[in-house]
């Protein structure tokens, strides 16, 4: 299988949560030795001027909530203001940072302006 990371089609999407997750996702799958690659994604949109810590502690906490839905066993002992410390523990990370991204592009209404990662055969 063949991954076919993210792209954010207009200028009011960058830097947008949606962005930041859907980067952070990219980011599991290209660079999974990254630790924590929801702070990953927002340092470089902050850099670039496309977003803020706000925004970018934002997605950690959408991206939490999404995994301890799943896994609330795990939900006790991660922290959900650090991303990274479940990163450390979920087997699969890609889906949960995928529909947190999913869910974000929803309530931003940016669902026309980002296209997902995803898998091809």
């Amino acid at each position: 299988m063949r991954y076919i990371p993210s792209t954010t089609a207009t200028s009011a999407a960058t830097g947008s949560v949606a962005n930041i997750l859907w980067i952070a996702a990219d980011l599991t799958v290209t660079n999974p030795e990254i630790a924590d690659p929801i702070r990953e994604a927002a340092a470089q949109l902050i850099v670039g001027g496309s977003t803020t810590a706000r925004h970018g502690q934002a997605a950690v906490e959408l991206a939490a909530i999404v995994a301890a839905s799943r896994h609330p066993d795990l939900a006790a002992t991660a922290d959900e203001a650090d991303w990274a410390t479940w990163q450390r523990q979920l087997t699969e990370p890609w889906p949960i940072l995928a529909d947190a991204a999913a869910t974000a592009a929803r309530i931003g209404r940016y669902e026309a302006h980002i296209t997902p990662g995803r898998w091809t055969a």
